[in-house]
């Protein structure tokens, strides 16, 4: 089965739509500066290093860990990174639902895990993209299977 892949346009567009729903709604917090660019070459590496063999939830897992361990951009990487994940998953046939409260969650319980896998919070290098599989890659896989249809 041939999968159709995000793009560095997708991930760059959907990044800017939150920063301007952010500038929209002061509910939603956008706090990134123009002081912090976007880390293009990051976003590169992580289309280029695209696992091979890899199926369709697995390769999403792997989206929705990198673009958080990679803080590519100056803010929404969390957002970002599971709209790109719903993005990625509804272009090649899949629903992915989850609820605010999930997210929120999610976003949570995997800090504690980055603290333990990594000892940091803090942005991951490009190398993180070749790393084996890990419990930050497992939560992300077991958060997408158990709010993806088909």
């Amino acid at each position: 089965m041939s999968l159709n892949f995000l793009t560095l346009k997708n991930l760059l567009d959907i990044n800017e739509h939150i920063k301007i729903r952010a500038s929209n709604d002061s509910r939603i917090e956008y706090t990134g500066s123009e002081d912090y660019p976007i880390k293009i070459y990051h976003l590169e590496k992580l289309i280029e290093y695209a696992p091979e063999n890899r199926n369709v939830v697995e390769f999403a897992a792997y989206y929705l860990k990198n673009i958080i361990l990679l803080q590519a951009f100056p803010d929404g990487n969390h957002r970002t990174a599971l709209t790109a994940t719903e993005m990625f998953l509804e272009k090649n046939g899949f629903y992915f639902d989850y609820t605010a409260t999930e997210a929120s969650q999610f976003q949570k319980y995997l800090y504690k895990i980055r603290l333990r896998e990594y000892g940091t919070y803090e942005e991951r290098p490009v190398s993180v993209l070749n790393e084996n599989e890990n419990q930050v890659f497992s939560f992300c896989l077991t958060f997408i299977k158990t709010h993806i249809e088909k």
